[in-house]
C-alpha cells in the first residue's frame, strides 16, 4: 500500500511543467494555491498563473473569517510573480476602499489585460484609471468613475462593462472618444444620462439598460447589434404631438447602417407614442436581421402599431422575438385598427424564425401570430411560449386549434406552443 501511495505521489511530482500549468490554470484560485502541499516540485507553482480570480463563489461565501481573507488576498498577491492578464474581485463582504487601494497598488506593473472589479452597492470605490495602460477588458460594478482631464483614455480597449457606476455623462463621451479600439460596450443602471453621444470607430455591440432622454452614434460605422432597455417613462423626453413621429423617424434613420441585431423595450417604444406613428420608416438599416420587441401589450394600440411600423420598415428580417404583457384588458381599439391595416403589399420575405413570450394569458400572441404567419412565405418555425404562472391547458388547445385555421403563406410553417421551462426539450408539438 505504501509503495503504491508513493508511486501515485510520483506520478503527480513528475508531471511535465505544461500539464502542470494547465491544471493550474483551470482549478478556482482557492485550489490552485493548496496545491503546494501536494509535493516539493508543486510548491509556489501557482505564483505564475496569468489569472487571479476572487470571486463570491470561490472565495467569499462560506468564509466568516474576513481578516483571514483578507490576509490571503495580500500574500497571494505579494507573491505572484510575472504578466498577469486576468484579475477579478467580486462581490467581497468586507474591506474598505483602503483594501481596494492597496491590492490595485500592487497590481500596477502587471500589464493587466482583464480587468473586473464589482462590488457591494454600497461601496462606490473610486477606480484609478490611470492605472493600466495595457488594459482590454474593464468590467465596473459600484464604482466612481472620475477619469482627470489629462487622461487619454485606454488606447488598446476592447470591452467595457459599467454597472451601477457613477459618472458624468460628458466625461464619458470624453473617455469613450479615447478609446479607439473599443467593440463591446455595456451601460446598466448607470449615472442618469439625458443625451448619450457614442463617438467609437470600431464599436460592434452596444447594450444599455437605465433611464435615457436621447442616444446618438456619432461615428460608429461598424456597429452590428443595439439593445436599450428603459426603466420607465420618467427618464424619456415628452414632446409635443407634431414633433413625435418625426423624432421616432430620426431616431432609425441615424442608426448605423450596418446594424443586423436590435433589441428594444415597451419604455423605449412609448418615449414616442405621442404623436402619430408612420405605416413604415424610411431607414437605411438594410442588413437588419434580427427585431427583439420587449413588453409589448397587444391590447395598447400605441404598442401594436409601432410594432407593426418596425416590420414593415425592415424587410430583411430572418427572426423575429416578442414578449407581450398584457395590462389593459380592452382589445377592442386594436381589433378595429388591424382590420381598417392594408397588408396587400406587407411580406417578411426573409423571416425564417419567430418566437413569442406570453406572461398574460396566450391569447394575447394571437395578433401578431395571425399576421406573422400569413406574410412569411419562407417561415421555417414559430414558437410560443407560455407563462406556467398563466397556465390554461383549455386555453393553450384552443389557441392551437385557432392558429391550425390560420392562413399560411410558408407551406413548411411549424408552430409549437409550449411552457417557457420547456423551450428546449424535444417534446414540442407542433402544428403544421
Amino acid at each position: 500500500m505504501l509503495g503504491k501511495q508513493r508511486s501515485t505521489s510520483d506520478i503527480i511530482s513528475n508531471l511535465p511543467s505544461y500539464i502542470v500549468e494547465n491544471i493550474l490554470k483551470y482549478l478556482p484560485l482557492r485550489d490552485a494555491v493548496r496545491t503546494s502541499v501536494l509535493s516539493r516540485r508543486w510548491r509556489y507553482k501557482w505564483v505564475t498563473l496569468p489569472q487571479l480570480v476572487f470571486d463570491r463563489n470561490q472565495f467569499f461565501l462560506n468564509s466568516g473569517d474576513w481578516e483571514k481573507i483578507k490576509a490571503i488576498i495580500y500574500r497571494v498577491l505579494l507573491l505572484h510573480q510575472g504578466p498577469l492578464v486576468k484579475f477579478e474581485l467580486s462581490y467581497p463582504p468586507f474591506g474598505s476602499c483602503m483594501d481596494i487601494e492597496n491590492w490595485i497598488l500592487m497590481l500596477l506593473k502587471k500589464n493587466i489585460q482583464k480587468f473586473t472589479l464589482r462590488l457591494d452597492v454600497n461601496s462606490y470605490y473610486e477606480f484609478p484609471c490611470l492605472s493600466f495602460v495595457q488594459l482590454k477588458h474593464l468590467n465596473l460594478c459600484c464604482c466612481v468613475f472620475k477619469p482627470p482631464p489629462a487622461f487619454k483614455g485606454f488606447s488598446r480597449l476592447v470591452d467595457l462593462k459599467l454597472c451601477s457606476v457613477s459618472i458624468a455623462p460628458k466625461m464619458f463621451e470624453q473617455f469613450i472618444s479615447n478609446c479607439p479600439l473599443l467593440e463591446g460596450l455595456s451601460l446598466s443602471y448607470c449615472t442618469k444620462f439625458d443625451f448619450l453621444i457614442i463617438n467609437a470607430p470600431n464599436l460592434k455591440h452596444f447594450f444599455f439598460c437605465g433611464t435615457l432622454k436621447s442616444v446618438s452614434f456619432k461615428n460608429t460605422p461598424l456597429l452590428a447589434v443595439v439593445s436599450i432597455e428603459l426603466f420607465s417613462l420618467d427618464g424619456t423626453v415628452k414632446r409635443p404631438e407634431e414633433e413625435a413621429d418625426s423624432d421616432w423617424v430620426k431616431f432609425f434613420q441615424c442608426l448605423p447602417a450596418a446594424i443586423e441585431d436590435m433589441h428594444l423595450d415597451r419604455p423605449f417604444l412609448e418615449s414616442f407614442a405621442a404623436g402619430h406613428i408612420p405605416e413604415s420608416i424610411p431607414s437605411a438599416l438594410k442588413h437588419l436581421k434580427v427585431l427583439a420587441l420587449s413588453h409589448i401589450s397587444t391590447c395598447v394600440l400605441d404598442h401594436v402599431s409601432h410594432a407593426l411600423c418596425l416590420l414593415r420598415s425592415f424587410p430583411n428580417l430572418e427572426r423575429v422575438d416578442i414578449s407581450i404583457h398584457n395590462d389593459v384588458p380592452n382589445e377592442d381599439p386594436v381589433v378595429e385598427y388591424l382590420q381598417a391595416q392594408d397588408f396587400s403589399k406587407f411580406s417578411l420575405n426573409q423571416l425564417r424564425k419567430v418566437k413569442m413570450w406570453s406572461f398574460s394569458g396566450v391569447e394575447c400572441v394571437i395578433p401578431f401570430a395571425k399576421i406573422l404567419l400569413a406574410h412569411s412565405p419562407v417561415l421555417e418555425k414559430m414558437v410560443i411560449l407560455h407563462d406556467l404562472d398563466n397556465f390554461d391547458e383549455k386555453g393553450v388547445a384552443m389557441l392551437e386549434e385557432e392558429l391550425s385555421r390560420f392562413q399560411k403563406a410558408s407551406p413548411k410553417a411549424k408552430v409549437a406552443c409550449m411552457p417557457l421551462d420547456d423551450e428546449y426539450t424535444l417534446a414540442s408539438r407542433y402544428i403544421l
